[in-house]
């Protein structure tokens, strides 16, 4: 069986990716990291609702750190960028 690295932004769209992946024959682990979600509280709902996947899907979650900081920092060049 392969292995496969999913970057998960959400749980809600983490679920069916999950599912699909194992389908085709991966073993899936999920990664959260997401230093641009903001504010806070919106990341702990995104971070919550990923170990909700965890336990409903069985498959192992990585997280990385959350340092919204650095994140401004790095693309403060772009701030007035449309999205």
């Amino acid at each position: 069986m392969s292995r496969i690295l999913l970057h998960i932004c959400c749980g809600v769209c983490a679920s069916a990716s999950i599912e699909r992946l194992r389908r085709e024959g991966y073993d899936v682990t999920g990664f959260f990291f997401n230093p641009n979600i903001h504010p806070y509280k919106e990341y702990c709902k995104r971070r919550t609702a990923i170990y909700h996947i965890k336990e409903a899907s069985g498959i192992p979650v990585i997280e990385g750190e959350y340092h919204p900081r650095a994140w401004f920092s790095l693309t403060k060049e772009y701030a007035h960028e449309s999205e």
